[in-house]
């Protein structure tokens, strides 16, 4: 069930990276595109609606979770996993820098930045950690913005400006170069104005903490809590669309993060429902988890396909399809990395970049073998 989470995770990034044309289509550029007449706007809205924001919550809360399992697997075995995890996060923040010199929207480098945090809140209390969690889920930042009045606006358009015609006019190693320049400036400012870093924070400790309260295993008592979830979250998607404020202001920001929180939890809460409840929807989405099972992989693998179709280097075709014919090629990368990831998963039982990284993560180096203190 994870994994098909992870699978519906990874083909949403790819699809709304895809509508995007990988970050050309706000690229400010006057193209003569190729448009679906009446359907643009609509799409653009509902792919917005569905997708923007809920899919980067969905994989940082299971970014939670699958670190709570590695750290309880080793604490059970009676080893301390920080700085195991310190430098597993290390060769995350190198997997993110590759990912990045093909396209500068990763979000690797801020999970591995963020992620190396996981062990000290590890350490705490459930009741305590619950609190970190809400004030982390309150958008500090937004909220010290509107108390005092301070704007921490970052405006990256100068970065974009140079990197962009490296996009929409340069060849490969040009492109690669600018996104090694300009990618996480232009990112880590996005996330830092889009309310992205203290969410994705929240969201990893969210993972954590239901993964101490097991809700994702199909135990007595967690379906009532799955519902409870989902009818909250609704109630409170509701109250909140389509957000508060003027556009870009710390108002709109925090609220509209709140939303995507809700969204998040009632699209979890329906698939962790479904999946126990129904044999029908399991078969439905099983294709996902193959997806999902190289999560890594696959993500690395859009910024590559993505790249070579949307970008100067490739078909170049940021300039000749809309949003609607986006979508339909993002939806002919799923299509194709899921035939990839099913044939690959036959043979192996981990994705290629997973293997890599699981075997340099436990390579027997000085210091990373640590027994808990008894």
């Amino acid at each position: 069930m994870a994994d098909a989470l992870r699978g519906i995770a990874v083909a949403g990034i790819i699809l709304i990276h895809a509508c995007e044309h990988f970050n050309l289509y706000w690229s400010g550029i006057p193209f003569n595109r190729a448009l679906v007449a009446g359907w643009e706007e609509p799409v653009e809205r509902f792919m917005w609606w569905l997708l923007a924001g809920k899919m980067y919550t969905i994989f940082a809360l299971l970014f939670g979770l699958s670190f709570y399992i590695q750290n309880d697997n080793q604490a059970q075995r009676g080893y301390d996993f920080s700085r195991r995890f310190g430098w597993r996060m290390f060769l995350l923040l190198i997997i993110g820098f590759v990912n990045t010199a093909f396209y500068n929207g990763d979000v690797l480098v801020l999970y591995a930045l963020l992620g190396i945090t996981l062990p000290l809140f590890a350490k705490l209390p459930t009741r305590w950690l619950w609190i970190v969690f809400a004030l982390f889920a309150l958008q500090p930042l937004e909220l010290y913005q509107l108390c005092s009045g301070r704007n921490l606006y970052i405006d990256a358009g100068v970065w974009s400006q140079a990197a962009n015609p490296a996009y929409t006019t340069g060849n490969l190693p040009e492109a690669l170069l600018a996104s090694l320049r300009y990618g996480q400036p232009v990112t880590l400012a996005w996330y830092l104005n889009n309310g992205r870093i203290t969410q994705t924070l929240a969201m990893f400790l969210l993972g954590l903490l239901l993964g101490r309260r097991r809700l994702f295993y199909d135990e007595p008592g967690n379906r009532k809590v799955w519902g409870r979830i989902l009818v909250a979250s609704l109630l409170f998607a509701a109250g909140l669309f389509p957000g508060y404020g003027a556009a870009g202001s710390p108002l709109r920001v925090m609220t509209a993060a709140w939303y995507n929180l809700a969204q998040t939890m009632a699209l979890i809460s329906g698939v962790v429902l479904l999946w126990y409840a129904w044999s029908g929807f399991r078969r439905t989405v099983a294709p996902l988890t193959a997806i999902g099972r190289m999560s890594l992989t696959n993500y690395l693998l859009q910024s590559i396909l993505g790249t070579a179709l949307f970008y100067h280097w490739g078909a170049g075709l940021y300039c000749k399809v809309g949003m609607v014919y986006g979508l339909l090629v993002g939806a002919g990368i799923v299509i194709v990395q899921y035939q990839f990831s099913r044939l690959w998963l036959r043979r192996f039982s981990h994705g290629p970049v997973e293997w890599i990284w699981k075997r340099l993560t436990w390579l027997d180096l000085p210091g990373l073998n640590r027994k808990i203190a008894s």
